[in-house]
């Protein structure tokens, strides 16, 4: 697979951003989508795309902001786990297991298996979650106070995703 390592900030709102498959959002701090940007998004994941996020360093405000928000997107769906057998862990990778990072073991106890979340639409994640930081485990940037997974574990995961969003 040809892959074209480029960072392109698009807005929900923006027009072009029904051209990617996939959406990636990250961040520290509570947020709220706009009616525009909730339709835009149902849009977007009804049409096949899919919505990645994830915690930044783990924080609870984005976590509890972002659960608050898919619920206003999708009133009658919830995040569920991605159960273990499904395509998303067993594609270029086979993810039985995941690494996390010291202070994710020091309050969450010994996690053994990847945390991720999605709402589900006909078997298929149309959005994905992870409660845990993805983003500083794929940049290789530690941070000793975050709760996330090791770069390896991030970085299959987040292969993984990638994958999955342009073949299915």
């Amino acid at each position: 697979m040809e892959v074209k390592f480029k960072r392109q900030n698009v807005q929900m709102k923006d027009q072009v951003a029904l051209t990617y498959p996939l959406w990636y959002m990250t961040g520290h701090r509570d947020f709220i989508w706009s009616d525009e940007e909730v339709s835009r998004l149902r849009q977007f994941v009804k049409a096949g795309g899919i919505f990645l996020a994830d915690a930044c360093c783990g924080r609870s405000s984005f976590d509890s902001s972002f659960r608050r928000e898919i619920r206003k997107a999708f009133p009658d769906q919830t995040l569920e786990p991605i159960p273990f057998d499904h395509p998303l862990y067993n594609n270029q990778f086979t993810i039985t297991k995941a690494d996390y990072t010291p202070r994710t073991y020091e309050d969450f106890g010994q996690l053994e298996r990847p945390e991720l979340e999605a709402v589900m639409f006909e078997g298929k994640p149309g959005v994905i979650y992870s409660r845990f930081d993805l983003g500083n485990g794929w940049e290789q940037f530690p941070h000793a106070y975050a709760y996330g997974l090791k770069d390896r574990s991030a970085l299959e995961i987040g292969t993984n995703i990638l994958v999955y969003a342009v073949t299915h």
